[in-house]
C-alpha cells in the first residue's frame, strides 16, 4: 500500500495531504530546463494558447525583464511533453492517487505548471477546482501538486483550508459569504521541498500567496479523475480550435493513465 492509514484518514478528514518526494533530482532538472525552453520559446511544440503571462506583460515585456519571469502558467503540458508526460503516469504518483480515488482506473483530466515568477508572481485566490468543472458526475477528483522549486511561505506555497471539502461545492457568487463563515478551521500552509508532493481533494479550498522573492516557485498541478466517472460537457471547445498540427497524441483531457477505459465515461 503506498499510504498508511493515518495519511488516508488525514485526508479524509481534512481534504489534503503532504506527501513523500517523488521526483529524483534527475527528473527535477529535466522539468525546471524544459518550463524554461517551452516558456521562453526555445521549443515549440506547446501550443501558445496554453501559456498565459501574468497581467503586467500581457501587452509587452518591458526591457531588462527575464521572459521567464513574466510567464503565469502553462497549461496541457502533460500532452504536448513526453517529460512532463512521464510525471503524470509515475508509479509513486498513481499508486497513492488509486487509494485516495477508491478505483484502479484512472484518468488525467488537465494539468497546470503554475510558474510563480520571482518578483512578479501574483496571488491565486481562494477556490474549489471542482466548482470550475461542474460537468464531472461524481465530483471527487484529486489533485497531485508537485513541488519543482522549493515551495514556502515566503515565494507563494500552497495554502489549505483543512476539512472544508466536507461543505460541498460552493457557487462563485458565494465565496466571500462560505469564507466568513466561523465554522471554518484556520489556513494551513503547505510547504514543500523541491521533488516532493502534496495531494487535496478537488472540493478543498486553497490558495497560493504572491512571490516577490528572488526565488523561483514552480508547482505542477495534475488533476486525476477516475475511468468511470460520467463526463456530461459537450465536446471540449479548446480541443476542437486545436489545428491537426498542434493535436497531441491520445484523447485530449482525457488521458488513460492506469486501468481500463468505460463506454460512455470519460
Amino acid at each position: 500500500m503506498a499510504l498508511t492509514t493515518e495519511q488516508k484518514a488525514f485526508f479524509e478528514e481534512r481534504g489534503y495531504l503532504p506527501y513523500k518526494r517523488v521526483l529524483s533530482d534527475e527528473e527535477l532538472e529535466v522539468l525546471r530546463q524544459r518550463s524554461v525552453d517551452i516558456a521562453t520559446g526555445k521549443v515549440n511544440h506547446v501550443p501558445p494558447r496554453f501559456i498565459q503571462h501574468e497581467k503586467a506583460f500581457q501587452n509587452g515585456i518591458p526591457t531588462g525583464v527575464d521572459p521567464l519571469d513574466t510567464v503565469r502558467k502553462m497549461t496541457q503540458l502533460c500532452y504536448f511533453d513526453d517529460a512532463f508526460q512521464a510525471i503524470a503516469k509515475k508509479a509513486e504518483i498513481l499508486d497513492a492517487v488509486e487509494e485516495l480515488l477508491g478505483s484502479p482506473n484512472i484518468k488525467l483530466y488537465t494539468d497546470q505548471l503554475m510558474m510563480k515568477p520571482r518578483f512578479h508572481g501574483t496571488v491565486t485566490d481562494w477556490h474549489q477546482d471542482s466548482v470550475a468543472w461542474p460537468f464531472f458526475l461524481p465530483q471527487d477528483h484529486v489533485s497531485c501538486w508537485v513541488a519543482l522549486d522549493d515551495a514556502t511561505i515566503e515565494n507563494g506555497c500552497m495554502t489549505v483550508l483543512p476539512g472544508s471539502h466536507k461543505w460541498g461545492p460552493v457557487a462563485r457568487e458565494y465565496r466571500n459569504r462560505f469564507l466568513e463563515m466561523p465554522e471554518l478551521e484556520k489556513p494551513a500552509p503547505v510547504e514543500l521541498k523541491a521533488g516532493a508532493c502534496m495531494f487535496h481533494h478537488g472540493l478543498n479550498w486553497h490558495r497560493t500567496g504572491a512571490n516577490s522573492t528572488p526565488n523561483r516557485r514552480r508547482g505542477l498541478a495534475m488533476h486525476y479523475i477516475t475511468a468511470e466517472t460520467k463526463y456530461l460537457g459537450l465536446e471540449d471547445e479548446e480541443s476542437r480550435m486545436l489545428t491537426e498540427c498542434e493535436k497531441p497524441k491520445g484523447t485530449f483531457r482525457f488521458l488513460l493513465v492506469r486501468g481500463q477505459e468505460f463506454p460512455g465515461r470519460v
